[in-house]
């Protein structure tokens, strides 16, 4: 009889074992679907966080950009015909441009603004005329050599959007879907910080059918690869920070030199209408107010011409340095 016995105590252990392992599984459902929730959480915080500095940055983007094509349709054009009037201008010097290594302003440089203008114009962006959101993205974003190649492909700078600012980044910054020619997310994270793009999110569902045990273990590696995407993302918005700053500094620089140009220019049809338009006649103090707006153009044109982000959509270390360089000058 003792067998019998034997074999009712070994079921008997195999029925509270399984008990166990049972509860034991449950338990670790519970702890993995817990788990799973903490990091869809972790990721989904993340993505809200990207978002809400992408729609920032955009924004202040947008706002340079259109403040760019303010001056090119406001004071530069006003400019360029006031400045036009003058004669025996050739080769006009600044000592103070001088040290700025901007070079000498000269008809030359007059007809190359007036060309630019012209090709803004035509781009479908003269005066009286809006900006698109990808366009003002791009201008904001680009120097000025940048989007006019972009125009002179054919391509009209107001027709741009999401993508068609040039790459992923900015399509990305504009809201750019793949199906309108961007890369979502992922591809602009990708080109703004150099990330690998992290998990799916479909990843982090309540695991259905797995042991317990297993189930857990996907968890964990779930939370693992959940606290690598939002270490990735920690460094995307870092970058978006300091595009960010520079943009604003950009933008506000852009807006003081503009503000000291248009009182130039006022100075300047005052002297013109007072001593006519040969320069080589005016006073000192009248070729003075001359050499002031020329020194103002120099260098809302520098700004023009300094770029936020590189064609890689990544922020140029050097523009912070040398806008504050640029606006030193515009006192």
């Amino acid at each position: 009889m003792a067998v019998p016995i034997i074999l009712g105590v070994v079921a008997a252990g195999s029925a509270l074992y399984g008990a166990y392992k049972g509860v034991s599984g449950v338990k670790d459902h519970s702890t993995a679907n817990d788990m799973n929730g903490s990091a869809k959480s972790m990721v989904d915080s993340a993505i809200e966080r990207a978002n809400e500095k992408r729609q920032e940055v955009n924004a202040v983007l947008e706002d340079y950009g259109s403040r760019k094509l303010r001056a090119f349709n406001g004071i530069i054009a006003d400019f360029i015909e006031t400045f036009g009037k003058l004669k025996n201008v050739e080769g006009i010097r600044s000592p103070e441009l001088d040290k700025l290594n901007l070079g000498d302003f000269t008809m030359g440089t007059l007809e190359a603004l007036r060309n630019e203008y012209a090709l803004l114009k035509s781009s479908g962006l003269g005066l009286g005329s809006g900006l698109g959101g990808g366009a003002a993205l791009a201008f904001g974003a680009y120097n000025g050599t940048m989007m006019l190649a972009t125009a002179s492909t054919g391509t009209a700078i107001s027709t741009l959007s999401g993508a068609a600012a040039t790459n992923a980044t900015l399509a990305w910054l504009g809201g750019g879907s793949i199906a309108t020619g961007g890369g979502g997310m992922a591809l602009g994270s990708m080109v703004l910080g150099g990330i690998v793009a992290g998990p799916a999110l479909a990843i982090f569902g309540h695991i259905v059918g797995n042991k317990g045990e297993e189930a857990l273990n996907n968890a964990r590696s779930n939370m693992e690869q959940a606290k690598t995407f939002q270490s990735e993302f920690d460094v995307l918005c870092t970058t978006l920070d300091g595009i960010q700053r520079v943009t604003t500094l950009a933008n506000q620089s852009f807006s003081r030199v503009s503000s000291n140009l248009r009182h130039a220019v006022s100075d300047l049809k005052r002297e013109i209408s007072a001593h006519g338009e040969d320069y080589a006649l005016f006073p000192e103090d009248a070729q003075n107010v001359v050499l002031r707006s020329v020194k103002f153009t120099q260098l809302l044109k520098a700004l023009i011409d300094t770029p936020i982000m590189d064609k890689d959509g990544k922020l140029v270390l050097s523009t912070e340095k040398q806008i504050h360089e640029l606006v030193a000058h515009a006192a």
